[in-house]
């Protein structure tokens, strides 16, 4: 019939039956391969031929149509190529006035229509044709084509689109015939709007800043108390995984564009291409070995994600947890000092009290008569009080300072160790050689002569004392009148004498001691045994009392106290006048000490002055009641005490109670112990707080007004952040992922900045069509497994051929992929090695330009 151009259809010859009976399967089969492939002008109602010319054409029957019925063909004749004789069919896309008879001719495009016979053991090859060009625009540009509706349309697409919309394959049009749409160009998209082609990067920048945030986030807790451990490697964990995730996702885009490279330009078995897009999640793909030759790139990038978990094995262990002695300086609330000018001020008739507990003096007091108002009334120093005793006397048994129970806690807390230094002026003793070895010279101590007939004599060898101190000449006496009633008021009528209990001077301890020569050598026992007189060194000392600045160091670490005086300076004697041995007073007093100058003397009137000496003197007094005594080692094994000083550190129990060697300065480190035991009873007034030095403290806890200076200190877990340990894991990471993303650039440049993915519709749209269909792709089983001889057929992704009159497929050349008619003429997909044509020419330049343009 005519149509609108004026042309007469010819007529198709029906093709010749098939000799013997067919299979309902195998007719089937048939019928889908024998679709006729005419266009119908819904305008006109007319048929237009496929070529541009009235000559009749001859054409393979395609999958989609349907055909009149055939007798069955025996199995054994399937394979025969004498019975594939033309079958008359019918298509049921076109209308039922249109002719849809068409014959097979002997010969097409010079090619002999006979077929061979004998069986066929796989699909022939393409056969090429030349394909007519009329109908297209060059790759990558906008054309303009002719509709059947003789209007001219423009039209683009590209080859994903073509993808995802690939048309039926029960109607495959010719070359010739122009598309039945048009569509317009789409409007270019601004730079901001969103490309696929971004991910890739978004991803890689996401894991950088992830490895960065977890580089910050362990920087903060570097050094900080581990608190919370589990939690926070939580977090760094989540971060580690995070940084992972982006990484490898990059990389993962970046592998599936280096698929898609590795596809169009090569061909890999079924086998390989199942082993190469299941890499990245199949472990058991990296052992195939024609993907490391056909596709090197791509599995080089499937074995980085198969290492990247090493990263957050490696980056978790860059933060621990360390055992470090940490120091705070801040502030204590409760520590104290002392201060001796309290003592001045303390009235035994109206004590000081702190919190309903009464202050502690040092001295203990009697007075002249009980009437305050009399003008004959005054107190005066009688003894040590209690108190001081008790403190003085632990000290002197422990050689040490006493400590108060819990004094760590209240000064530094629970679990903290601290130290700090405080300043205070109390009194001290000043000790020097007088003389050392056999009848060596007694030198004065200042002004002050030594006691008469004290010399090295007494001392062994010469004599028959190992310790010999004497420490009362010139002491203070407690019974000042010899008779006096309660409290010490005289029995005798005013006035009193002037003297009554003044303070005339301070006694001078005196002490002589032997050393032991060679303390590694056995010991004479006496003086019968040769080496007595040069087994041992006589040694003379004395001290005097002195009033002294102190810097102490206290220490407490683990609950235990440590003191250290790091700095003593002597202020001057407590009593800056000398004893005169041997002449008595006579000044109606019990004591009858002797003393120049009288200027010297303290009274007690003058309040405040006598008070503070009466403190040190009553100290003093419990140093000197330890040292005075003797030692006979006559017979060393054998010694004899009579002293107190056996009962201190000062002598030497190891060695038969033989004195220290150095007892120049154990004398004054056993009084400082006795003075900072003070700090054991916190109801003494001369102990204040030392950021309240007037104030007495009694045992209340300090607060926020009485903090002081201290350095707190503990051995805690603290976190440890190996920060480069963490950057060579995540350096080594990140670079191997720039490679990765420039490796996937490539690929996307490669591709025409077409960011291509393995989702499940772009494997359908790349693989439908008759290329594929004509393999047995049904396994022996229902697990889906393909026969083996299938994997091993060799496949490749590019233009498929279109289908020519010998049953095959034949090649759309010369066109790019993103060109691509509706009816898809010039067709993108998978196909067996003959059946496709991969194209390696780059686009043109002004295509990529426009492509560009469009993303």
């Amino acid at each position: 019939m005519d149509d609108t151009g004026g042309q007469t259809s010819h007529p198709i010859n029906q093709p010749r039956q098939f000799q013997g009976q067919r299979s309902s399967t195998r007719k089937s089969a048939s019928s889908l391969r024998s679709t006729a492939h005419h266009r119908t002008d819904s305008t006109s109602g007319s048929t237009r031929p496929n070529s541009g010319s009235a000559e009749p054409q001859q054409w393979l029957p395609i999958m989609g149509a349907t055909g009149p019925t055939v007798p069955s063909i025996p199995a054994a004749d399937w394979l025969s190529d004498s019975n594939l004789d033309s079958q008359p069919f019918t298509s049921p896309s076109l209308p039922s006035s249109i002719p849809q008879s068409y014959s097979r001719t002997d010969s097409f495009h010079g090619l002999s229509g006979s077929s061979s016979k004998g069986p066929r053991s796989k699909p022939a090859p393409i056969q090429l044709e030349e394909i007519p060009m009329d109908y297209y625009s060059p790759p990558g540009s906008s054309h303009t084509t002719f509709s059947p509706r003789d209007r001219f349309q423009h039209s683009r697409t590209n080859s994903r689109a073509h993808l995802l919309n690939t048309p039926s394959t029960g109607a495959w049009r010719s070359p010739r015939t122009p598309p039945a749409y048009s569509s317009v160009i789409s409007p270019a998209r601004r730079w901001w709007h969103w490309r696929p082609v971004w991910s890739m990067y978004l991803a890689f920048l996401f894991g950088v800043v992830c490895a960065a945030s977890h580089h910050a986030f362990y920087k903060t807790l570097n050094g900080k108390s581990a608190d919370a451990q589990i939690t926070m490697l939580r977090y760094g964990t989540i971060l580690s995984f995070a940084a992972k995730a982006g990484l490898v996702a990059a990389i993962i885009i970046a592998f599936k564009q280096r698929i898609w490279i590795t596809v169009r330009s090569k061909f890999l078995s079924v086998a390989a291409l199942d082993s190469l897009f299941a890499a990245t999640e199949d472990m058991s793909a990296l052992f195939n070995a024609e993907i490391y030759q056909r596709a090197k790139i791509a599995m080089v990038l499937a074995i980085f994600v198969w290492l990247t978990p090493i990263m957050i094995i490696l980056t978790s262990n860059t933060l621990t947890v360390k055992l470090v002695l940490r120091m705070d300086n801040t502030t204590c609330p409760s520590i104290r000092t002392l201060n001796f000018t309290r003592d001045e001020l303390e009235d035994f008739r109206n004590p000081t009290r702190i919190q309903g507990l009464v202050g502690k003096s040092l001295s203990l007091w009697n007075n002249t008569t009980p009437n305050t108002s009399s003008p004959d009334w005054f107190d005066y120093y009688t003894d040590s009080s209690s108190p001081l005793i008790r403190v003085a006397t632990q000290a002197a048994f422990m050689g040490q300072p006493i400590e108060k129970t819990d004094a760590a806690i209240d000064i530094c807390g629970y679990g903290w160790n601290c130290s700090y230094t405080i300043n205070f002026t109390a009194p001290a003793y000043e000790c020097s050689e007088l003389a050392s070895g056999r009848g060596s010279e007694v030198k004065s101590l200042g002004n002050q002569i030594p006691p008469d007939n004290f010399d090295t004599s007494l001392l062994i060898p010469d004599g028959i004392y190992s310790y010999y101190a004497y420490t009362g000449g010139g002491d203070y006496s407690p019974q000042q009148m010899k008779e006096t009633g309660d409290g010490g008021v005289p029995l005798t009528q005013p006035p009193f004498p002037e003297t009554l209990g003044a303070f005339r001077t301070e006694p001078v301890v005196w002490v002589g001691y032997s050393v032991i020569y060679n303390p590694n050598e056995a010991t004479p026992l006496n003086q019968s045994v040769s080496g007595w007189n040069e087994s041992f060194v006589p040694k003379i000392i004395g001290c005097e009392h002195y009033e002294a600045h102190y810097t102490v160091l206290f220490n407490l670490i683990g609950g235990r106290q440590f003191t250290k005086v790091t700095k003593r300076s002597l202020l001057g004697r407590v009593m800056d006048t000398t004893w005169i041995q041997g002449e008595d007073a006579n000044d109606g007093t019990n004591d009858n000490t002797t003393a120049t100058p009288k200027s010297g003397y303290v009274y007690p009137r003058d309040v405040h002055r006598y008070r503070r000496v009466a403190a040190y003197h009553a100290m003093g007094a419990q140093l000197r009641s330890f040292l005075n005594g003797t030692i006979d080692s006559h017979q060393v094994n054998n010694p004899v005490e009579n002293t107190r000083a056996d009962q201190t550190t000062l002598v030497n129990q190891t060695q038969n109670s033989f004195p220290s060697a150095n007892l120049s300065e154990s004398i004054p480190a056993l009084y400082e112990s006795m003075i900072l035991s003070m700090f054991s009873d916190q109801q003494f007034v001369s102990v204040v707080w030392a950021a309240k030095p007037g104030e007495s403290s009694g045992v209340v806890a300090g607060d926020e007004s009485t903090r002081y200076p201290c350095t707190r200190s503990r051995l805690e877990n603290v976190y440890d952040y190996h920060e480069r340990d963490l950057w060579i894991v995540y350096s080594l990471t990140i670079l191997l992922a720039i490679v990765g993303v420039v490796l996937g650039t490539l690929a996307i440049l490669e591709n025409e900045w077409i960011l291509r993915s393995t989702r499940f519709s772009s494997i359908v749209a790349a693989t439908r069509g008759p290329a594929l269909e004509k393999l047995g792709w049904v396994g022996e089983d229902d697990r889906g497994d393909l026969p083996r001889d299938l994997k091993n057929l060799k496949v490749g992704y590019g233009i498929v051929h279109r289908a020519s009159g010998f049953g095959v497929l034949q090649e759309q050349s010369g066109y790019d992929e993103r060109i691509v008619w509706d009816g898809g003429d010039v067709r993108y997909g998978f196909g067996l090695e003959g059946d496709v044509r991969q194209p390696r020419s780059q686009p043109r330049r002004e295509d990529s330009l426009f492509q560009q343009m469009s993303l």
